[in-house]
C-alpha cells in the first residue's frame, strides 16, 4: 500500500511547475509557499501510527497535496481518512489529482476557509477529533479588526499572524493524544506580540520535537523565502516531557544532528514571557550568558524614535541650517559610520516644536540595526556613535535602529566602547542565533540579554 516513489517524484515536478507559475506578488500577499518534497518527507517521518488506530489526518492549507502524499508514503500499509482544506481554486484540481493517486487514502477536500470552518466546528461541539495533523500554513500579519482575528477570539486566543490562526485551529480540531507536525516561522518563539499564542499553545500541547535549519533561507530556498522556519512535533493534551532537538544545514536533511533536551532548556522555569529557546547541539545546556540586565546597569534601549513618514515635512536630504543629523540604518554599514551620506535616505531633520520630542541629546550611544541583510553573516552588529563631531545639540535616530542610552542621554565613552566590543563578540552572536526567534534584533531581546558589569565594560572599553 506504500505510495509509489515515482508518483512522488512527479508530484515534486508538479509542485515546482505550479509554484513557478504563481504570481509572486499574489503568493507573497497570501503567504503561500508549497512544501518541498524533502521537507514534506521529513515532517511525515515524525508521525507515528498505532496498531488498531483509526487514522484521521488533517491537512489544512493543503496546496497540491505534498504533505498528505508524504504521510501516505510514510504510513505504508496503514489506511487513513484524510481531510484536506484548500481555498485557492487554482490548486484544487491538482490536489484532487494527488489524492486520487494515493491507494491507502480516503480523502475529502474542503474548498472553504479553514479558520472559519474550524471555529464553526469547535463552537458547535462538532470537532472531528483528528488523530494526526500535518501543516505548512500561510503566514502574513492580520489586523486587529480582521475577521480571522475575531474568529480566534472565540477560541480564547489573541493573535497577530495567519500561521498562528491555522495552528490554533488545527489543535482545536484534534483529539487528545493527536500528533501535530507543522513547519512554521520561528518568530512565535519570543517577542511581545506572540506571548498570548505561546501561552495558548503550551497550555494545550506537549512539544516533543523541534527541528531548526542552520540557514534561515533553507526550508523554502527555491521560493527565496528568508523567513526563519522551524518544524515542530506536538502531542495534543499530553504532559510536557523532554524534547528532541535536531538541526540540518538545509532542506535535504543529509546531515541531521539531534539530541534530547529537558524542557527547562527550552523554556526557562519561571519565565513569565514563556520564550522558547533552541539549544545549540554543541552545548550541554542553554543556561545562556551570565551577567546583568541593562536595567541593572542603569541603562536602557529603545527603537529609534523618528518615524520618518510621520515627520515627512521636517526632514531633508542634506544637512540644512536649523536642522540636526537624522540617522538611518544606511549610515551604519560595513562596520563604519558615515554622515552625511549620499543616497535615497535623508540626512537631517529640523529641530522645532513638532520634532523636539522625537530627538535625543547629542552624545555617545551604542547603535544596532534592527534588521540584517541576507548577505550579512552576523545577526548582531553594534556600532559606536559619538555625536561630538556632528553639528547641533541633538540627533534623530530613525525607527529601524536600536539605541542603547542612559536616561535618553549618551553613555560614558568607555562604557559605550565596552558594550560595542561585547555585543560584537561571537558569544553574543551565537546566543542570539540560539535564543532569538527573530531574524532581526529587537529591543526586547536586548533588554533580556545579560551584560558584563559596568566596571568590566569600562575595562573592555579601555583596551
Amino acid at each position: 500500500m506504500r505510495a509509489n516513489g515515482a508518483a512522488l517524484e512527479r508530484l515534486e515536478d508538479r509542485r515546482v511547475a505550479v509554484s513557478g507559475a504563481l504570481d509572486r506578488e499574489h503568493r507573497s500577499t497570501f503567504g503561500q509557499f508549497f512544501t518541498p518534497g524533502a521537507v514534506a518527507g521529513f515532517m511525515a517521518s515524525l508521525l507515528d501510527f498505532r496498531v488498531g488506530e483509526a487514522i484521521h489526518l488533517l491537512d489544512p492549507g493543503a496546496g497540491i497535496g505534498s504533505l498528505t502524499a508524504a504521510v501516505a508514503q510514510h504510513a505504508g500499509k496503514w489506511r487513513m481518512r484524510v481531510t484536506c482544506y484548500e481555498l485557492e481554486p487554482a490548486f484544487q484540481a491538482e490536489l484532487k489529482e494527488t489524492l486520487a493517486g494515493l491507494p491507502n487514502v480516503s480523502a475529502e477536500v474542503q474548498a472553504r476557509d479553514f479558520i472559519e470552518h474550524a471555529v464553526l466546528l469547535v463552537t458547535g461541539n462538532r470537532s472531528p477529533g483528528c488523530t494526526h495533523a500535518i501543516l505548512n500554513p500561510p503566514y502574513r500579519k492580520i489586523n486587529t479588526d480582521s475577521s480571522h482575528r475575531m474568529l480566534m477570539r472565540k477560541l480564547g486566543l489573541e493573535t497577530t499572524n495567519l500561521y498562528t490562526c491555522f495552528l490554533a485551529g488545527t489543535v482545536a480540531l484534534c483529539a487528545p493524544g493527536a500528533q501535530v507536525v507543522a513547519i512554521i516561522p520561528r518568530s512565535f518563539m519570543n517577542g511581545l506580540y506572540f506571548k498570548p499564542f505561546r501561552y495558548w499553545l503550551m497550555g494545550r500541547v506537549a512539544i516533543t520535537h523541534i527541528h531548526v535549519f542552520d540557514r534561515r533561507d533553507a526550508a523554502f530556498a527555491d521560493d527565496e523565502v528568508l523567513q526563519e522556519n522551524v518544524i515542530l512535533r506536538m502531542i495534543v493534551g499530553a504532559d510536557q516531557g523532554s524534547v528532541e532537538v535536531s538541526v540540518s544545514t538545509d532542506q535535504r536533511f543529509a546531515d541531521v544532528r539531534k539530541r534530547p533536551c529537558e524542557f527547562a532548556e527550552i523554556v526557562t522555569p519561571g519565565d513569565d514571557e514563556r520564550f522558547l529557546h533552541v539549544p545549540t547541539l554543541g552545548s550541554s545546556s542553554s543556561a545562556g550568558l551570565p551577567g546583568f540586565s541593562l536595567r541593572e546597569l542603569g541603562l536602557d534601549v529603545c527603537t529609534g524614535p523618528v518615524v520618518d513618514f510621520r515627520l515627512r515635512d521636517h526632514i531633508n536630504r542634506q544637512a540644512e541650517p536649523g536642522a540636526v543629523p537624522l540617522l538611518y540604518a544606511s549610515h551604519f554599514a560595513g562596520g563604519r559610520f558615515e554622515w552625511p551620506k549620499q543616497g535615497r535616505k535623508p540626512n537631517s531633520i529640523f529641530r522645532n516644536a513638532e520634532t523636539e520630542r522625537w530627538l535625543m541629546a547629542k552624545g555617545c550611544y551604542v547603535i544596532l540595526r534592527r534588521f540584517s541583510s541576507k548577505e550579512e553573516k552576523r545577526r548582531v552588529v553594534a556600532y559606536l556613535f559619538d555625536g561630538d563631531a556632528l553639528p547641533g545639540d541633538a540627533v534623530g535616530f530613525e525607527n529601524h535602529l536600536n539605541v542603547i542610552h542612559e536616561d535618553r542621554h549618551g553613555l560614558p565613552p568607555d562604557v559605550a566602547r565596552g558594550l560595542v566590543a561585547y555585543l560584537n563578540s561571537q558569544a553574543v552572536d551565537d546566543y542570539f542565533r540560539v535564543f532569538s526567534g527573530h531574524t532581526q534584533v529587537n529591543a526586547t531581546d536586548l533588554r533580556r540579554l545579560k551584560y558584563p558589569s559596568r566596571a568590566d565594560l569600562q575595562k573592555l572599553g579601555e583596551d
